[in-house]
């Protein structure tokens, strides 16, 4: 489902920005760091109107909550926020020194460990450069990714150039990404950056940048020291099947066969030792990738193989290996749509939990086809295993951009603890009514008609007991689709109907992102022509626009201070 998770981030991330980016960043709830990142956001967003003396006012309110966090882990992001506000109107003098002050903050917090096993802070920035890219700040973008020296952050902000008509500047920044990359020292992690770099590109549309990518990858792969170690092998095979894969994904079919062909020779000399299940593993991996790539007879005759050399090895206590094993050889059956054979291999397995998964691919594989009844039917079979299938289901439609399609899935099954990515799902597809709908009770959606009911459903979220309450960490985000059809007046209707403050905040500040979205995004991409016109933004925003975001930015700053 990592498709469906790429679709949603943007939109999850503002949905989640109160509760990971305001809270779960802090050891405590501390009113004060909470402060100093809601105001931050705020400053950023009058920045993107233009100078004023509020907008001075405020960034010198929000430099000084952030100096003054308790909780410093994450003091980077605001730092940049902060930083960025200068850059946008032109104060270079003020912005470059706070942004280098931000990157080292964020590095300096890193070495402590800080974040545990977490997002790291440098990760973090990282991900800050990426949202200005999206967002048209390509520019700023740039400053940030170089000062973190961070090859996929760059990567993925050459991908935005591109995408603006700025190719030699997306090449030159690629190159750049790739030579970082290159200085890895590891090399398994060196070639699964440069492939991930590829996967990133690929996935956001940048298809024509993805080639030398791989071509990198595929050089650095075949400088594996295999006589390092077992390990080393394993991971050369494990790196060529993730290249292969986005080799055939990018359309480059033929490459991405003989890739395979060069792998499955490596796993026919693979040690089975001391893990018994890699060479199955990989024998799994090649064979779907290429039924994939219509090579069915190769496909069936290394599942064939893999399938022998599973109930070859040794029975433990658990039967541990060898159920594993079997389990990969079904599944691989079910995503190749081999249905039948899929079957036959679960009714062998006698672990309850592995059969379980492999109806779980049968279900979700009959799903994709169309079977829904089938699919059913097996998510059934799967025991404890059912909900998870028939969420899975659910966000296979998800993935395929049909929200309606979800929900009716689950109200008809019954289906539990997806609610939320439907009414992600409704967002995304730029459908916030049915979004609020959903948030505000499970049952207003069933009985009421899909659109044209914003007002009842606001009316009924004033009266819901807070138990049901549960998802208004989502607010923010449907607030924001709302404000980016225009609809300003029922965008702050759902951000002043929300108790929590906190979310309430963050809500007004996505009103404001959301207004603003189209011609900000334009404005990022002439600020490098116009670098020298601090006040060319009054004319992409309009005086009236200007003046309901500012209206709406003061009532973020209002809920803020009362925190």
């Amino acid at each position: 489902m990592a498709q469906h998770v790429k679709q949603l981030a943007k939109i999850a991330a503002i949905a989640v920005m109160a509760t990971m980016g305001l809270a779960g960043e802090a050891s405590a709830n501390n009113p004060q760091d909470t402060k100093a990142r809601l105001l931050a956001d705020i400053a950023f967003e009058y920045a993107e109107l233009g100078n004023s003396e509020r907008l001075d006012e405020v960034l010198d309110q929000a430099l000084r909550s952030t100096r003054a966090m308790e909780f410093q882990c994450f003091q980077g992001n605001p730092l940049a926020r902060i930083a960025g506000s200068y850059l946008l109107i032109g104060q270079d003098e003020q912005g470059k020194p706070l942004l280098t002050e931000a990157i080292e903050t964020a590095q300096r917090q890193e070495a402590t460990g800080c974040s545990g096993s977490g997002t790291s802070p440098t990760e973090s920035l990282g991900n800050r450069a990426k949202e200005y890219a999206e967002d048209g700040h390509l520019d700023l973008a740039i400053e940030l990714g170089r000062g973190l020296g961070d090859p996929l952050t760059l990567a993925e902000v050459a991908g935005h150039l591109a995408e603006a008509g700025q190719s030699e500047r997306a090449t030159e920044l690629l190159n750049q990404a790739i030579t970082l990359a290159q200085g890895i020292d590891d090399q398994y992690y060196r070639t699964q950056t440069l492939s991930y770099m590829a996967y990133q590109l690929r996935t956001e549309g940048h298809t024509e940048l993805v080639p030398p990518v791989l071509e990198q990858a595929l050089e650095s792969n075949s400088a594996f020291d295999l006589a390092q170690s077992r390990e080393a092998a394993s991971l050369q095979v494990s790196s060529l099947l993730w290249i292969a894969r986005e080799l055939a994904a990018n359309g480059a079919e033929s490459q991405a066969i003989a890739v395979l062909d060069q792998a499955m020779a490596k796993i026919q000399v693979l040690s089975n030792q001391p893990y018994p299940l890699d060479r199955i593993q990989y024998q799994v991996d090649v064979a779907v990738q290429y039924g994939e790539l219509a090579q069915e007879a190769k496909a069936k005759a290394i599942l064939a193989d893999a399938l022998a050399e599973a109930k070859s090895l040794p029975v433990d206590d658990t039967n541990r290996y060898l159920e594993n094993a079997v389990t990969r050889v079904a599944e691989a059956h079910a995503q190749m749509g081999d249905f039948e054979r899929a079957l036959q291999i679960a009714e062998t397995i006698k672990a309850v939990a592995e059969r379980g998964s492999v109806f779980q691919q049968i279900a979700l594989a009959q799903a994709r086809a169309g079977n829904v009844e089938a699919a059913v039917e097996l998510a059934q079979m799967g025991g404890s295993r059912g909900n998870a299938t028939l969420v899975e289901i659910t966000r296979h439609y998800l993935t395929e951009k049909q929200p309606d399609q979800a929900w009716n899935f689950v109200q008809t099954y019954e289906v539990e603890g997806i609610l939320a990515e439907v009414a992600l799902g409704y967002v995304e597809a730029g459908q916030p009514e049915q979004a609020l709908q959903l948030v505000q009770s499970d049952s207003l959606v069933s009985s009421m008609p899909a659109a044209g009911q914003t007002d009842q459903a606001l009316q009924i979220a004033e009266t819901q007991p807070a138990e049901t309450q549960q998802l208004d960490w989502l607010l923010p985000a449907i607030a924001r689709g709302f404000a980016e059809q225009g609809q300003l007046e029922t965008a702050l209707q759902v951000a002043e109907s929300i108790n929590d403050k906190i979310y309430k905040a963050q809500a007004f500040i996505a009103v404001a992102q959301g207004y603003t979205t189209k011609d900000s995004a334009e404005q990022g991409r002439l600020r490098s022509i116009f670098a020298n016109l601090i006040d060319f933004t009054t004319g992409l925003f309009g005086d009236s626009k200007r003046e309901k975001v500012a209206a709406v930015l003061e009532q973020a700053i209002e809920v803020t201070e009362s925190l």
